[in-house]
This record gives C-alpha cells, sequence and structure tokens, in this order.
C-alpha cells in the first residue's frame, strides 16, 4: 500500500468516525421546535418564503428583512418550506446535514493547509474536525433554525478557501473564479463572510509566501457593497434593536475587542454555564479602567502569538484567523443586541481548534510511551463534548427551555423573563406570564418591551385596570409606541371610557 492510499483509507476512516460522533452529538436537536424568538418572524410567519414564485425570489434579493440582508437564507428556507411546510423537523434536519458537511470541509481544509506542512497532518485534520463538530458552542447555530444563516454562509465561505488553495496550488483561473462565487454565495447567505478577503490574505503571507493583493479586488469590492447593504438594513425598517454608540462608546468598544476576545476562548476551553442571552454590556457597570484592562489583554495575547512565530508557526496565524473571524463582532461596530453569542464562534472556533489539535498530535509523537493513555484522554474529552451539545440541544427544544435556562443562568435576565412573558401570554397560561412580566418590569423599570408583554398579559386576563397602570410610565414618559396605545384602547374600551379609547385610538392610527 503505497502513501496516497493510507492517507486516504485514513481520512476516510476518519471522516466516517467523526461525521458521526456530530451527528450523534446534535441529534436530539431535530426533536426542536420552532422558537418563539425570530423563527416566527423569519419562517413560520415569513410571507416571502412560502412561495419560490418569481416576485417572492426577487423580494428575498432586494428588500432587507428584520434588519438583514440574508437572500441566500431565506431562499433556503423557501425551499425546505416547499417540502416541509411548518414542520419544525425538516428545518432541524437540514441544519444538522449542513453541519455535518461543514465538519468534512474543515477536515479538508485543516488537511489541506497542513499536508506537507506537518507530519501527522491527517490525525491533526481529523481532530480539528472532530472538535469543530461536537463542541456546544457549535449548538446555537444548529438547534435554533433562524440561525441557519451562520450554516450557510460558513458552507460557501469554507468551499471559497479550498477553492483558493487550488487555485494557489494549481494556477487554474477557474479556480480563482470558482472562489469568487462561493464568496458572492457566502456573503449573500450572511454578512459575517465580509472577513473572506482578509483570510485570504492571511493564507497568502503565512501558507503560500506570496503577495498577490491586485487579485483580492474583486473579493474586497464585492466586501464593500454587502457591508454598505447590510447597513442599510441595520438602519432602516423593522427588526431587532442596533445597540448604537450612545449606550455602548467608543471607549468600552476598545474594551469589548478583548472581552469578546476572551470571552469566547473561555467557552471553547471550558463550555459550561452556556446561555441564549448573556448579559449585556449595560449590565457589566464597567469604567474606562475596565476597558484599558481588557485592550491591553488583548493586546499581550498578540504579543505572545508573535513572539512565538517560530517556536510554534502555527499558533500566529492560527489566532489572526480567530480574530478576523470574530471582527464583525467583536464589539467595534454595533451589530445588534448582544455583545457575545454562542454563534459568534462557529468559523472563528476553527482558528483555536487547529492549533490544539496540532499540539495534541505533535505530543503524541513525541512522547511515544504515553500515546495509550493521551488517546484515552482525547477520546474521553471528545465523548464528553458530544455528551455536553446533546444536553445543550435539549435546552433549545422550545422556547420555556431556552429562556428557563437562561434564567438559570441569570435570574434578572430581562431578555428571558420578556420571552417567557410572550410564550406563557401565548399559551394562555397567563398566571405564569403575569409573574414572568412582572419580574421583566422590576428588573428594568424603563424597558418597554417588558411593560407591554405585561400589560398584553394582564389584559387577556381582563385585568385592564392593571394594564392601563403598568403602561402609564410609559405615556407619562413621552413614549409613542403603536402597540401601547392599542392596548391602552382595548383597556379603555373594555372599561367604558370612550373618551380615554378614542384618545388612544387617535394616537394609535398616528403611528401607522
Amino acid at each position: 500500500m503505497n502513501e496516497a492510499t493510507r492517507t486516504d483509507r485514513w481520512l476516510w476512516i476518519g471522516s466516517l468516525l467523526v461525521v458521526l460522533l456530530t451527528i450523534a452529538a446534535h441529534a436530539r436537536g431535530l426533536q426542536g421546535q420552532f422558537l418563539q424568538w425570530d423563527d416566527y418572524s423569519h419562517i413560520t410567519q415569513n410571507p416571502a418564503i412560502r412561495s419560490l414564485a418569481p416576485a417572492n425570489l426577487w423580494g428575498m434579493f432586494t428588500q432587507p428583512a428584520a434588519k438583514l440582508y440574508v437572500p441566500l437564507t431565506w431562499l433556503s428556507f423557501a425551499i425546505d418550506y416547499q417540502v416541509w411546510g411548518r414542520n419544525p423537523f425538516g428545518y432541524h434536519l437540514t441544519n444538522l446535514l449542513l453541519h455535518g458537511a461543514n465538519t468534512m470541509l474543515v477536515l479538508l481544509l485543516a488537511f489541506q493547509l497542513l499536508r506537507g506542512r506537518l507530519e501527522h497532518a491527517q490525525p491533526a485534520a481529523i481532530l480539528t474536525a472532530a472538535i469543530f463538530g461536537v463542541h456546544p458552542l457549535r449548538v446555537e447555530s444548529i438547534a435554533w433554525v433562524t440561525e441557519r444563516k451562520d450554516l450557510l454562509f460558513a458552507f460557501f465561505y469554507l468551499l471559497a478557501l479550498l477553492a483558493y488553495l487550488r487555485w494557489v496550488t494549481r494556477g487554474n483561473r477557474r479556480d480563482y473564479w470558482a472562489c469568487l462565487l462561493l464568496f458572492i454565495g457566502s456573503v449573500l447567505a450572511k454578512s459575517t463572510a465580509v472577513t473572506l478577503p482578509l483570510v485570504l490574505v492571511l493564507f497568502d503571507v503565512f501558507w503560500k509566501r506570496r503577495v498577490a493583493l491586485w487579485e483580492k479586488i474583486p473579493f474586497f469590492a464585492v466586501s464593500l457593497i454587502i457591508g454598505a447593504a447590510t447597513f442599510v438594513a441595520q438602519a432602516g425598517g423593522n427588526g431587532e434593536t442596533v445597540v448604537g454608540t450612545g449606550v455602548i462608546p467608543l471607549w468600552a468598544r476598545l474594551g469589548l475587542v478583548g472581552y469578546c476576545t476572551l470571552f469566547h476562548v473561555g467557552k471553547f476551553l471550558w463550555p459550561l454555564h452556556l446561555s441564549a442571552v448573556y448579559p449585556s454590556f449595560e449590565d457589566f457597570g464597567w469604567t474606562p479602567l475596565h476597558a484599558v484592562g481588557y485592550l491591553l489583554a488583548f493586546v499581550m495575547l498578540l504579543a505572545v502569538a508573535f513572539a512565538f512565530r517560530k517556536r510554534a508557526p502555527i499558533v500566529l496565524p492560527s489566532w489572526l484567523f480567530y480574530l478576523i473571524t470574530l471582527s464583525p463582532t467583536i464589539g467595534l461596530v454595533p451589530v445588534g443586541v448582544h455583545v457575545v453569542a454562542d454563534r459568534f464562534t462557529y468559523v472563528p472556533l476553527i482558528g483555536l481548534a487547529l492549533p490544539l489539535s496540532i499540539g495534541i498530535v505533535i505530543l503524541a509523537n513525541n512522547w511515544r510511551q504515553a500515546r495509550p493513555i493521551l488517546a484515552a484522554t482525547v477520546t474521553t474529552l471528545l465523548v464528553a463534548l458530544a455528551v455536553l451539545s446533546a444536553k445543550r440541544s435539549a435546552v433549545w427544544t422550545n422556547t420555556e427551555t431556552l429562556f428557563q435556562n437562561a434564567l438559570a443562568e441569570d435570574p434578572g435576565c430581562y431578555p428571558a423573563l420578556v420571552n417567557l412573558t410572550v410564550y406563557y401570554t401565548s399559551m394562555k397560561q397567563l398566571d405564569e406570564a403575569i409573574a414572568y412580566g412582572t419580574r421583566a418590569v422590576d428588573v428594568a423599570p424603563n424597558g418597554l418591551v417588558g411593560r407591554r408583554s405585561l400589560a398584553d398579559a394582564l389584559l387577556q386576563a381582563k385585568r385592564y385596570g392593571d394594564a392601563i397602570q403598568v403602561l402609564r410610565p410609559a405615556v407619562e414618559h413621552g413614549i409613542d409606541d403603536r402597540a401601547v396605545w392599542r392596548t391602552l384602547k382595548e383597556c379603555f374600551t373594555a372599561l367604558g371610557d370612550e373618551k380615554n379609547a378614542k384618545l388612544a385610538e387617535t394616537r394609535m392610527l398616528r403611528n401607522l
């Protein structure tokens, strides 16, 4: 058996084992329901995905929805809708299949990067893919149907990187154009993919020892176009709130670069106490000194990676890959209400798993007597990660289990309290809804969403006077919100107060 055949056999066996372990880790997610947390607005109540008619397709690519420009993701939902309708199983199955494919692409990418540079490239690539496939940080992107955009953008992103390596190795122009087209597919699935041109430069510098910036011009042009489209989408329309500089000042954003970087590394190394909603910046209680401390920690880590560039040459490019791919969500620019989230690590985690896997393989190669112990330890850790992922997938089963878990991690989690209020109201469990809504108002007295949700629960419980009292502070503070006035109109009408009902209706119509 020649060396090439032996290599192929190892890769096939390793790929099979990794796929089986990945499926076992995330199969629990197939039992999940749609969540009352974007899934309804993006899928079950989204008219754009109910047909593949030309008008719908045109709308997907020309009209941002929920402050997002992700037309390829909408298209994938539309295809699922034609097959599965509103059955969540099919959407979860598509997510799992995409993650399995991405795991194999990570294996191939790691092998292509290490082949000829590391004696045992195959086991290092297999271990990298295994960590990527089963790590609990993956669960949010797989079990939450809405996060299809993570899986889809990564699929095209990884294919683009493989096509680029073929281009610089073989010089076939078709590989270059394939890379560009795959990149366009990636940014149309999620704008986070705009980092790819910088990763291509990184590959040039550290793996191919070449400088060819001119050939990256079309890639940077696509990034600028999609970046502009995303900015326009974020600036207008209905959708999740984007945190501006008034909430997170510039000095704090510099500190968030270090905080976000370290937070995700910590969760990679110790994936316990994960949550769908981590504390927001307002919960930090930061001073400029905190920001300086995190920024210094970031600079020190970068300096350490640079210092080890000769002794451990894989560390610096892997760390830069992690930083580049994490950069859209690293805190410098306002991208959403979340400072950190498990889904932000979907591609960046490769930059952490690769050097860790290489280190383990080198240790096994240099310490031959301990290979059985090391192999048993690594196997145990992978199985442990898979078990944690399975348990985490169970948390994402439905809206109630998800946000009850978030409250278990943080009893004062305002988004969890609000979402549970809405959930229990929709399930007609009004006592529970009122209890959680009251807690939400206590946690954030100035939070409009919490007051609206509690008032809606009180309205359905026919406690009209209490609902009016809950909304009164919002009106007194000059908040002119259509949903508030609609609830007040219904309450005043039920109480027979026609004068105030008419006034509320007038204010409601003014906000149409």
